[in-house]
């Protein structure tokens, strides 16, 4: 494959309080995708509207714990329509350089630390995850993430990014969220089944 997969990240936004919540995990159908999946979504977070486009579903943490937030973003690429799932899961398979992911985060939000860039799965297809964290600017002031992107491509020409992390006024806020939550976060993307 001569065309290269940039990865794509989801920024959090802090969306407000909830009120409703949940206490079980839920398996939710996403039919509004280009190719339709099912999602199992952390245990007593509360399903949110999306809110862009490309994001097909977004859970967030209930009310009185840590903020955290998971998205699944599906974009379609039009010039990877032709290009066979063996590419994708080629390309896909090879670990990100942390440093370049780094310089990708970089451009879009503040004080960026990549922790560790690998490979690991989505329903079966090679990903590339990317640890990390960053901080950026809004209309409340400065907010902080503390969490992971998981990023795959099946056919036809379509790239997931699966984000998952805690938010914070601060680094420490934010890491104590991500410890808070990190078995949820890692599980998220685990549980994706992405429709043949």
């Amino acid at each position: 494959m001569t065309k290269k997969i940039f990865l794509g990240f989801a920024g959090f936004i802090v969306s407000g309080f909830f009120v409703v919540t949940q206490t079980i995990a839920q398996t939710v159908k996403v039919e509004n995708s280009p190719r339709p999946f099912t999602v199992v979504s952390p245990t007593s977070w509360v399903q949110q509207p999306t809110t862009t486009g490309n994001s097909r579903i977004k859970f967030a943490a209930p009310s009185g714990t840590p903020a955290a937030e998971c998205a699944v973003i599906v974009k379609e690429f039009p010039g990877l329509r032709g290009e066979p799932q063996s590419a994708f899961n080629k390309q896909m398979a090879e670990p990100s350089n942390p440093s370049e992911m780094a310089s990708q985060l970089s451009s879009r939000y503040n004080n960026v630390k990549v922790f560790s860039a690998g490979v690991a799965s989505i329903s079966g297809f090679p990903a590339q995850l990317v640890n990390f964290q960053y901080s950026a600017g809004t209309p409340s002031g400065e907010v902080w993430a503390r969490g992971i992107t998981v990023t795959t491509a099946t056919t036809p020409g379509l790239v997931w990014t699966i984000s998952c992390g805690a938010l914070g006024k601060n680094l420490g806020e934010a890491q104590k969220g991500f410890s808070y939550w990190q078995s949820e976060i890692m599980r998220f993307p685990t549980n994706i089944k992405i429709r043949q």
